[in-house]
């Protein structure tokens, strides 16, 4: 089938954007009708039926595996099909892969066709199948394919029903058009910006009177359920730390060599430029620019004054030649330090720029990069060889063997922790330095009493580890003596979060009664700070919080408004609103293209639902719940 591809016409490329509804790579070509994928007949190795197409076990597992693998590390345990079910990976993964099914219904229905051509060109470009040299490999798309469990024939046959999808999928959404009026209201809704002058009142630098114990008791009985003692558990872990097995191996000279060869050209320093640059649109401008510089002018100054720029909009930081425009990039690398250049034109406009300070092309010997590579490849082949030994330590664990017993058959560290907490603090308030690393604490305190847990990645990835718990020790309520210390820190913070408050609200009360907001921020000894303009869509939420941005687009110029984000009161004046974007036919074009995106899934998701009242879906739970 392949070989028939190939030698097709070479003229014709189809070309189609999915977008949204490819949610897998290989396992996405899907098999219909292919049996014998798992050593079992057709019906026990189907997972669900939609319409005229079956999605295999083998396709459905391969997805469900890679969106779990996350939750499997973060959690530290495995997350069998019964587990998955109640978190929503089961749903999600058959969900994905039944609503490609039913696009692929609805376009053999409609009798959509592609190619060979199309299907060649398809195959032939996808990276999967590139060799080093970027070439299409025979070799490894039959060896890919095969180890997928699926024939040439069938791989094909799958990725000319996907390019007919996409077909359709395309002509739904290129039909899509966004009404003038509704790109017009939502273009002035979404692109106009807004700038605040904003001060920011931190809480722990209140000042608040001394505590009664009275206020202590009340706090106290008011909030039981805030003051607990910690849980402790005692654990034993086996630990097969890469490195310990890093120490008993070798590396040759040339393993270092080779390694050295493969990166070398990753370890090349390309020579630098760091460049301060004024842009304009016109010549005349330019030359105006050039002059005054030439006069001795200060080039921040004469920006600021000439081009409106800032010191952050002229600095471009350290360059390389690749990433500079191409007619010009050759006069700039010509500038001595502190030099700068005339007036040099690029696609993008007038450059005038000035050289800062400048890198020379730097190559990373062998010398100097010799024994980090040794120890780099060291530890690889640690790693190998604590994975070489997971095998023997699960059959050694299914035998009922104990830690302790594996620890000395395996030459494995066996660590212990008597009640630690989930820091790794003991009940006395020291730390266990053998339980330090976050993923063995966090399955420590996943897991049930005397039950072993999961071979677990350790932090860094250096090695492997498997815990089992003996001793848990829950929390308990704590006494008002027990809890004083900190019933008194609670307390301190929250009376002085409630100051903070209670002066935003003044600053706020005394600019709307007319007083300057500069001087009455100056009153209460705080920095007043401002913002670049943002729009709703696109937030500096790094220093605006979210809550608070959706009241500045509510109110108008010289309004205040509060938010609180943590332990800090933000107080913020809107004093600038500005549409100039919604003007901006390029800025208009590029949210209408948003909008667009956005409204296609949601067409697409009423279309689906709309092919699941057409095609009948049958669901095997049976064969799902075997797939452990």
């Amino acid at each position: 089938m392949l070989t028939t591809l190939r030698n097709s016409s070479k003229n014709t490329i189809l070309k189609f954007t999915l977008g949204v509804l490819l949610t897998v790579l290989i396992v996405s070509f899907a098999m219909w009708g292919t049996e014998d994928l798992i050593g079992v007949s057709k019906k026990q190795s189907t997972v669900a039926s939609v319409g005229k197409l079956d999605i295999s076990a083998k396709e459905f597992y391969s997805l469900y595996s890679r969106q779990t693998e996350e939750i499997r590390k973060l959690l530290g345990s495995s997350l069998d099909i019964k587990k998955s079910r109640e978190f929503g990976y089961v749903d999600r993964a058959l969900s994905s892969l039944v609503n490609r099914a039913l696009f692929n219904n609805e376009a053999l229905s409609l009798g959509l066709s592609v190619s060979d051509n199309n299907v060649r060109d398809k195959i032939l470009k996808d990276d999967a199948f590139k060799d080093d040299l970027g070439q299409f490999s025979e070799l490894m798309f039959r060896q890919l394919i095969s180890e997928s469990g699926y024939t040439e024939d069938s791989y094909v046959e799958g990725t000319r029903q996907d390019l007919a999808r996409e077909q359709m999928v395309e002509t739904i959404r290129s039909s899509l058009i966004v009404p003038e009026v509704i790109q017009q209201n939502l273009g002035e809704y979404n692109l106009q910006e807004r700038s605040v002058d904003y001060v920011t009142i931190k809480s722990e630098n209140e000042k608040i009177k001394n505590i009664s114990i009275d206020q202590l008791k009340k706090f106290y009985n008011e909030n039981k359920d805030k003051f607990y003692s910690e849980e402790f558990r005692s654990v034993k872990t086996l630990l097969l730390d890469a490195k310990k097995y890093a120490k008993k191996l070798t590396v040759t000279d040339e393993e270092v060599e080779l390694l050295y060869e493969e990166r070398k050209e990753s370890l090349i320093e390309p020579e630098q430029r760091f460049l301060q640059q004024i842009l304009v649109d016109d010549l005349k401008n330019a030359e105006t620019i050039s002059q005054k510089i030439k006069n001795k002018q200060d080039f921040e100054s004469v920006a600021k004054e000439e081009a409106g720029l800032t010191t952050d909009d002229i600095n471009l930081g350290w360059n390389t030649r690749s990433e500079l425009p191409e007619g010009i990039v050759d006069s700039i690398f010509k500038l001595n330090v502190g030099e700068v250049s005339s007036p040099l034109k690029s696609t993008f406009g007038w450059h005038i720029v000035k050289l800062i300070e400048k890198k020379e092309r730097k190559e990373v010997p062998f010398n100097d990069i010799e024994e980090k590579f040794r120890k780099e490849i060291l530890l690889e082949k640690g790693k190998e060889a604590v994975f070489d030994l997971q095998d023997e330590l699960e059959d050694l664990l299914s035998s009922g063997n104990t830690f302790e017993e594996i620890s000395e058959i395996l030459d494995i560290k066996l660590i212990r922790a008597k009640k630690i907490s989930r820091n790794g603090t003991l009940a006395d308030g020291s730390k266990n330095e053998d339980f330090q690393d976050e993923r063995i604490l966090r399955s420590v305190f996943n897991q049930e009493l005397n039950i072993e847990g999961n071979i677990i990645n350790i932090d860094k990835d250096e090695g492997l580890a498997i815990s089992i718990v003996d001793e848990i020790i829950e929390p308990k309520q704590l006494e008002f003596n027990q809890a004083e210390k900190d019933i008194k820190l609670q307390l301190s913070k929250k009376l002085k979060f409630d100051s903070a408050k209670k002066k935003a609200q003044r600053i706020k009360e005394m600019v709307d009664q007319g007083a300057d907001f500069k001087d009455v921020v100056k009153i209460h000894s705080l920095e007043i700070r401002g913002v670049k303009p943002f729009t709703r869509i696109l937030p500096d939420s790094s220093e605006i919080p979210i809550p608070l941005i959706s009241k500045i687009f509510e109110s108008d110029i010289g309004d205040v408004n509060i938010s609180e984000r943590g332990d800090e009161v933000i107080v913020a004046k809107t004093v600038e609103i500005i549409d100039d974007l919604v003007k901006n036919n390029d800025e208009l074009k590029q949210f209408v293209k948003r909008v667009k995106d956005d409204l296609t899934v949601d067409l697409l998701a009423q279309f689906s639902e709309a092919l699941r009242k057409k095609y009948k879906i049958t669901i095997n739970d049976d064969v799902i719940n075997q797939l452990n």
